[in-house]
């Protein structure tokens, strides 16, 4: 299945298109400014760069959160038109969930994954998931919360924290840097090459992978929303809540103009 995806969530962009057989193309994208701009060229390079038009797509996949609010926004809102329009399949995914899934993918003997993005506030969009046979199984549910809570979270979960692999921009916040690495990591004697990243995982080259192989299940567009685990900053300054609500769960005999049905 010729699939599209695409994680617009982290201002390092990552897309990829990919059928049955394997990736046709992948490529990051740091984005400076906003994905308003940006995002349909990128879009746009990748297909040619996989040597198809976006008519032939299958399906297209997006990260949903959580991560930027701004980036959240257009990456959904542009993966729900594109689906809509070409009339094919959608399919939305947890952003942690698909940088565990990297994460795993670039470290075959690592059993446990934990990404982990800087939420501000102090706080870290974190989750744990341990490797499975299609897509990553949720010890810890994505959720935002201090780094250490998460912490403890983890050392109750893993029981050896050491031997988790971390990747993504707020790593260094939840392992410490340095001499304020967690006691747990410094107090075991010579210093060693450990798992760990802060560059954001090829998210969207195995979220492309899984979804051409039909391993995940497509979610209708109207029933698609934004994960943010959190209100955003202009609500709280507003006493607002704008979180999206709960999609009916009949959307009702929505088609696209290619249905010819």
């Amino acid at each position: 299945m010729l699939t599209l995806a695409l994680d617009t969530a982290t201002r390092w962009g990552r897309f990829a298109v990919a059928d049955a057989d394997g990736v046709l193309a992948w490529r990051p994208l740091n984005v400076g400014g906003s994905y308003a701009d940006a995002l349909l060229p990128a879009i746009e390079a990748v297909l040619a760069e996989a040597g198809c038009r976006s008519d032939r797509l299958e399906a297209v996949a997006v990260t949903a959160g959580p991560g930027s609010f701004t980036g959240i926004r257009i990456g959904v809102a542009t993966a729900k038109t594109l689906a809509w329009a070409l009339g094919c399949r959608l399919y939305g995914v947890s952003t942690l969930a698909a940088m565990a899934a990297s994460l795993l993918a670039d470290n075959p003997t690592a059993e446990l994954a934990v990404p982990v993005l800087d939420a501000r506030r102090g706080e870290v969009f974190a989750a744990a998931y341990r490797r499975g046979e299609i897509w990553g199984t949720a010890l810890a549910a994505p959720a935002a919360a201090s780094p250490d809570h998460w912490w403890s979270r983890l050392i109750e979960i893993t029981g050896d924290p050491d031997a988790v692999v971390y990747g993504g921009e707020g790593a260094g916040l939840l392992l410490g840097q340095g001499a304020a690495l967690r006691p747990e990591l410094r107090e075991r004697g010579i210093p060693r090459l450990r798992a760990w990243t802060s560059a954001h995982p090829a998210t969207a080259r195995e979220l492309a992978l899984v979804v051409a192989r039909g391993e995940l299940e497509p979610v209708d567009p109207f029933r698609l929303v934004p994960a943010y685990l959190r209100a955003s900053d202009a609500e709280l300054n507003r006493n607002l809540d704008c979180t999206p609500v709960i999609p009916d769960p009949e959307p009702g005999d929505h088609r696209s103009r290619r249905d010819p049905a």
